[in-house]
């Protein structure tokens, strides 16, 4: 499959939040010489799902009726990434895929989360569909160097939402796919 970025119409340009130096410096000594592995999603899911119990994200209360909004709190060189996700009813993805690890952690809110299978060149199928209430983590392990891990669309269901995603390489390299029925 060619690699393309993942559009979804968040808002440009991306902000960079400053203040979660801290945050995002233990999330990388968890994840620093590590392998991508389902021990891994775990504590990141553990430590995120603890973050998140202290701290709120109202702060990113940057909604748009047209599109979610992304701010990235941080992205190192190795690749990993933390975003958090301002959503308003409606507000959906496109069903898309990520780099070798993809970490959801929906902090309030509803969602839909719809999950693909791959069916051909740039085609998926829906094979599940989650409704997720808030407080709930996920993620997903894929191959490494790969960017078709977890294809999926999200969907905001309440009136507001945020959630917060951890990726281990630049999430807009993901895929993109069109729904086969």
């Amino acid at each position: 499959m060619k690699q393309q970025r993942v559009a979804d119409g968040f808002h440009e340009p991306m902000a960079h939040q400053t203040g979660y130096d801290e945050f995002f410096g233990q999330m990388l000594e968890i994840c620093n010489n590590r392998p991508i592995d389902q021990q891994l999603g775990e504590a990141l899911k553990a430590y995120v799902g603890d973050w998140l119990s202290e701290n709120s994200l109202t702060e990113f209360d940057n909604y748009s009726d047209s599109a979610y909004s992304r701010t990235y709190l941080g992205r190192s060189a190795s690749g990993w990434e933390a975003i958090v996700m301002g959503w308003k009813r409606g507000n959906t993805t496109s069903v898309h895929s990520h780099p070798q690890f993809a970490g959801y952690n929906f902090a309030d809110g509803e969602f839909r989360v719809e999950i693909f299978e791959p069916v051909g060149e740039s085609r998926a199928r829906l094979v599940e569909t989650l409704e997720v209430k808030a407080p709930l983590s996920l993620f997903s392990v894929g191959k490494p160097g790969q960017f078709d891990n977890h294809i999926h669309r999200i969907t905001c269901l309440s009136e507001e939402g945020h959630s917060l995603h951890i990726y281990s390489d630049d999430a807009l390299l993901g895929l993109t796919y069109a729904v086969e029925e």
